[in-house]
């Protein structure tokens, strides 16, 4: 479902550690997804993500802010987004 990445990477918000799967963008707009990390071992088409936009700092580019999205039609879409997204993933694999 995911492609294999040679390097796990990790981010951590409120204290737990999340795996970065993968980034989208829709309406010109980033989104990441995330995957609590004690649960990427076992990813299967019932996983499930968190997804959060992506909010680059004008001052900084190395750094960004990741913000919940509250919109639950835009929610859906994004994850639609990624679900399309990952699919790919899949395609290749077939080829």
């Amino acid at each position: 479902m995911v492609p294999e990445e040679e390097e796990l990477t990790l981010i951590e918000l409120e204290g737990e550690q999340y795996e970065i799967i993968d980034t989208v963008c829709v309406d010109d707009r980033n989104y990441i997804a995330l995957i609590p990390h004690d649960e990427s071992d076992d990813m299967s088409e019932e996983a499930e993500f968190t997804i959060l936009e992506i909010i680059d700092d004008p001052d900084d580019e190395e750094n960004c802010t990741l913000k919940t999205i509250d919109d639950e039609e835009l929610y859906e879409r994004i994850g639609d987004a990624f679900i399309e997204h990952f699919g790919m993933y899949e395609d290749e694999e077939d080829e």
